[in-house]
């Protein structure tokens, strides 16, 4: 969806977002476009894996910017998968198994994609995650997520990650 109309389906959908104090956070989204950099990924991989070492319930949505998913591309109980095919003409999330992860009730969305990608974008839209946290890449994110986090510095998605942990132990 165009950034005009997610902004408008955001208003419509008012579903209720409150933060939540670190020690109460039990389920967490963590998505990313398989076409990010591999280092990228594997942090945003181990990040996950941190939290979940920490007593989180931890899910991955991955996004493959083609129109199918190959038949050796499995999503299992952790790792879930979406892809262009997945979203209608308008870029509305259409496939039932997608449906089924922006319906679940996450604590915590956290979007690891650093650039600008209107598919993720439209899943934290559509997903009825309590809270979620986004890269501040241009004005029009403050529509999408609760906190924003400008990624910078050398490593900007290691920082990003940083930046998010202190962020969400400061939340009482």
């Amino acid at each position: 969806m165009k950034t005009k109309a997610l902004i408008k389906k955001v208003k419509q959908l008012s579903i209720p977002r409150t933060a939540r104090a670190y020690k109460d956070i039990h389920t967490v989204l963590l998505l990313w476009d398989a076409s990010q950099d591999k280092s990228d990924i594997e942090e945003l991989k181990t990040f996950g894996h941190e939290l979940r070492k920490s007593g989180k319930e931890i899910a991955f949505l991955v996004f493959h910017p083609i129109k199918k998913l190959g038949p050796d591309m499995l999503p299992n109980e952790i790792h879930k998968l979406c892809c262009k095919g997945d979203f209608n003409f308008f870029a509305v999330p259409k496939s039932k198994a997608l449906k089924d992860v922006l319906e679940t009730p996450y604590d915590l969305l956290i979007n690891g994609c650093l650039s600008d990608n209107e598919y993720l974008k439209t899943i934290s839209v559509f997903s009825k995650a309590k809270f979620r946290i986004g890269p501040y890449l241009q004005n029009d994110d403050t529509n999408f997520y609760e906190l924003l986090i400008s990624p910078n510095g050398a490593n900007p998605c290691e920082n990003y990650l940083i930046e998010i942990g202190k962020n969400l132990s400061k939340i009482q």
